[in-house]
């Protein structure tokens, strides 16, 4: 999306893990990243994650996300690129069953909006929602942002993710996590450390 006001970068409609269905591309994408997951697979997501990942392999490289954005998975997260397809300019990662997602997209607006644009595409997807107020963050070392926490209970039941909006040289940048019921805490460093490591444009 080039400007605010559009569809949000990160969509949550229906935006949890789901096994890839190469043959049948979301008909949602237009001109923005649509992060396409139903909710009803992620309990079974959960479970085979935690089951398979000592037996997966690390991804600790960089990788690029798209329009000169770069994140390096933190230890022990790998590519989850066959259960979440996140589209282009976008990447996703799984560790012992919580998921995080990094999109891209040129973006003219504030950062509030960014965040905002998220937010209310995430809450279509909850039966309850409680979001706590944003507060400021920085990524890539210096580059300022919003975060919000939030918690609620979709259709496989209880859930709490958290969302970071940036934007930088134009483009828009979003982290979305998503983890069981206090599950988040526990991979809280990981995600702070790939947002800091995040090479973004200047």
């Amino acid at each position: 999306m080039d400007g605010a006001g559009g569809s949000p970068i990160l969509v949550a409609g229906g935006t949890e893990p789901k096994p890839r269905d190469d043959a049948n591309p979301s008909s949602l994408r237009g001109s923005v990243i649509v992060v396409a997951a139903m909710f009803a697979w992620l309990i079974i997501v959960f479970i085979l994650a935690a089951v398979a990942s000592p037996n997966d392999p690390n991804r600790e490289v960089p990788t690029p996300v798209g329009l000169g954005v770069v994140v390096t998975p933190a230890d022990g997260w790998y590519s989850a690129a066959d259960v979440w397809d996140v589209g282009p300019d976008a990447v996703a990662f799984q560790k012992s069953g919580s998921f995080v997602a990094f999109a891209a997209e040129g973006f003219a607006g504030t950062n509030q909006e960014l965040l905002d644009e998220q937010l209310a595409a995430i809450e279509k997807d909850f039966q309850s929602l409680r979001v706590l107020p944003s507060s400021a963050t920085t990524v890539a070392g210096d580059v300022a942002g919003l975060v919000a926490l939030f918690s609620g209970v979709s259709d496989s039941g209880r859930m709490e993710g958290e969302v970071v909006a940036a934007t930088s040289g134009g483009v828009g940048v979003i982290m979305l996590a998503l983890a069981p019921q206090e599950q988040l805490a526990r991979v809280q460093n990981d995600l702070d450390t790939m947002l800091q490591g995040l090479v973004v444009p200047r």
